[in-house]
């Protein structure tokens, strides 16, 4: 029986048997289902695609004046935008719009409305490009519906939308951009002049000592010791005017002691008028002009007034001498002693005269001995602060290092707010990078699909296949031989027996029943 055999041994001589035995049952079957597909396709509703072509056109400024801020490429920015024009709020609205899918909003939800014309929208970028930045030159936006019309001017709405949108998103991008900077320059320039205040303050607080004044204390300290060499040696004159004038006094004081030793004697009745000035105030006199003449030369003010001394003490002692022969008689006497009055009060003046001068001295030495520890302080001042030069230098660096770097800082930022701005106000007036419909949607005349010859084709082809199968399976469910090489190899065939047309009423029969009966009369043969 066949059901002892499995449907894929069968040899392809059974197949090919089966199939010509249901010859014609397969071409009815082929012509049926043949015609029935063609009928569906022609039955189904046609598609029209209405696509826009839009040019990618550069910025209309060199990038070497501005530079946009918008850097990222088409193919980046031609995904955001179609995610968000395919959103669903935006194809809703679309939706509504147009008064799309009439009839399949009676049966489905909005999701599924939605989800349906997003699977209708394409956006292809075309194949050419820009080499040097790699951007796309162009991309194709395209719907398909079964309303010519209503396709195109979808698909001219949809390139509206990613042209505005995409402005919209690059002038926010611009602005957002541009407001940042300004944020970070506002701060940037609070810390430079929180950094200026820190560092002006110090160059305040420590002036005269900063390292950039080192040439100026150098200077100052060269002026000042000149400053003290004078000092030290006007007090050095001074001192040897002040030591020249304490001699002066010294004689004139001895000078003036002898001339009232003089006038004394000249007036005592008991030693007679005879009386003359001890050689002992010559001698001084004349070693001290002898010492000075030894230092000095005869012009000098000591050597002169010495001298003038010395002659005066000579014209008192003469004078004494002319007035005593005359000394008995009262008048002359009289005479000598008006004459050493009037010297003894010269010589009171001269000491008085010489005092006033060594008390001018002496505030003068006053003075200078303060001018003098007046710039011993004012050195001392200066050599400290060059002594604190190395320390100010390190601290001022510190300083000038975190100064510059907020300035650098601030200056780098506010070069970027400036490109900002600029690249914010070309965005803002659509001198930038932009989308351009190169060539709108035009109403389709032919539709897109179903192709109609080349799925009648595939549905005639499927039906053929279908058909076979229906023939192949509808003949081996009828469980009998299609030949002699499906027996088994070892079984003998003692005869063929021709088919028989049994015109009675006698049952038929099957070839099956008839190997049966050969092989039970056959004991040389075993049936497997």
């Amino acid at each position: 029986m066949r059901s002892d055999f499995k449907l894929a041994q069968l040899p392809p001589l059974s197949w090919v048997r089966a199939v010509w035995k249901r010859k014609f049952l397969i071409l009815a079957l082929w012509i049926a289902f043949g015609v029935a597909a063609t009928g569906i396709v022609y039955l189904l509703p046609p598609v029209y695609q209405a696509e826009v072509l839009i040019l990618v056109e550069n910025q209309r400024i060199p990038e070497r004046f501005v530079s946009s801020t918008v850097n990222t490429d088409v193919a980046s920015r031609l995904s955001a935008l179609a995610q968000q024009i395919t959103s669903y709020t935006s194809l809703l609205k679309v939706i509504q719009k147009f008064n799309l899918y009439r009839e399949e909003r009676r049966r489905m939800v909005e999701e599924e409305i939605v989800d349906l014309m997003r699977s209708h929208i394409t956006v292809q970028l075309e194949p050419g490009f820009n080499r040097e930045r790699q951007q796309a030159a162009a991309f194709r936006i395209t719907y398909q519906s079964e309303d010519p019309l209503l396709a195109s001017k979808v698909a001219n709405e949809l390139a509206s939308q990613f042209i505005e949108q995409n402005l919209r998103s690059r002038e926010v991008y611009a602005m957002g951009t541009s407001e940042f900077l300004k944020a970070q320059v506002a701060e940037a320039k609070q810390r430079l002049e929180q950094q200026e205040a820190i560092l002006s303050e110090y160059k305040r607080q420590h002036s005269g000592e900063l390292p950039q004044q080192e040439s100026v204390l150098a200077s100052m300290l060269a002026r000042l010791q000149v400053q003290l060499q004078a000092v030290q040696d006007e007090i050095g004159r001074t001192e040897q005017t002040k030591i020249l004038r304490e001699n002066e006094l010294s004689a004139a004081i001895a000078s003036h002691d002898a001339l009232e030793r003089m006038t004394q004697q000249m007036a005592g009745p008991a030693k007679g008028s005879g009386e003359q000035p001890t050689e002992t105030e010559f001698e001084q006199l004349e070693k001290r002009l002898a010492a000075l003449r030894s230092r000095y030369t005869e012009n000098h003010p000591d050597v002169r007034d010495t001298r003038a001394a010395l002659e005066r003490l000579k014209e008192a002692r003469q004078k004494a001498a002319a007035a005593l022969p005359a000394a008995p008689e009262p008048p002359s006497a009289t005479t000598g002693q008006v004459a050493m009055s009037g010297t003894l009060i010269r010589e009171k003046e001269r000491i008085e005269q010489i005092r006033g001068q060594m008390a001018v001295l002496d505030r003068r030495l006053k003075d200078l001995e303060a001018d003098k520890q007046r710039i011993l302080h004012d050195i001392s001042g200066v050599q400290k602060k060059i002594s604190q030069l190395p320390v100010r230098e390190q601290q001022l660096a510190t300083i000038a290092r975190d100064y510059e770097i907020s300035k650098a800082n601030y200056q780098s930022l506010l070069d970027k707010q400036m490109a900002a701005e600029m690249a914010a106000q070309m965005e803002t007036t659509q001198r930038s990078e932009r989308f351009v419909v190169l060539d709108p949607a035009r109403v389709p005349e032919k539709p897109v699909k179903p192709d109609r010859l080349t799925w009648a084709l595939g549905g005639w082809t499927a039906a053929l296949l279908l058909a076979f199968m229906i023939g192949v399976a509808y003949e081996m469910n009828k469980n009998v031989f299609l030949g002699e090489w499906e027996l088994p190899r070892e079984l003998l065939v003692l005869a063929r027996v021709p088919k028989m047309q049994i015109q009675s009423a006698a049952r038929r029969l099957t070839a099956a029943e008839l190997m049966e009966g050969v092989a039970r009369h056959s004991p040389a043969t075993a049936r497997r």
